[in-house]
């Protein structure tokens, strides 16, 4: 079985699917995703406990 790097590598080898994902990593949907994901991480709460915080 493969790793998830290297189906990865494997997925970006096709021209088309590197340029969609080029495209996505630079939208602002993801850098918000970013910057949600760095400040969960950095107060140390799991996943479970943003949404029940949310909620």
């Amino acid at each position: 079985m493969k790793t998830h790097e290297e189906l990865i590598a494997k997925m970006l080898e096709d021209p088309a699917m590197r340029a969609e994902m080029e495209r996505l990593e630079n939208s602002e949907e993801f850098l918000l995703l970013d910057i949600e994901l760095a400040a969960r991480q950095s107060s140390g709460l799991t996943q479970a406990q943003v949404v029940v915080s949310v909620v």
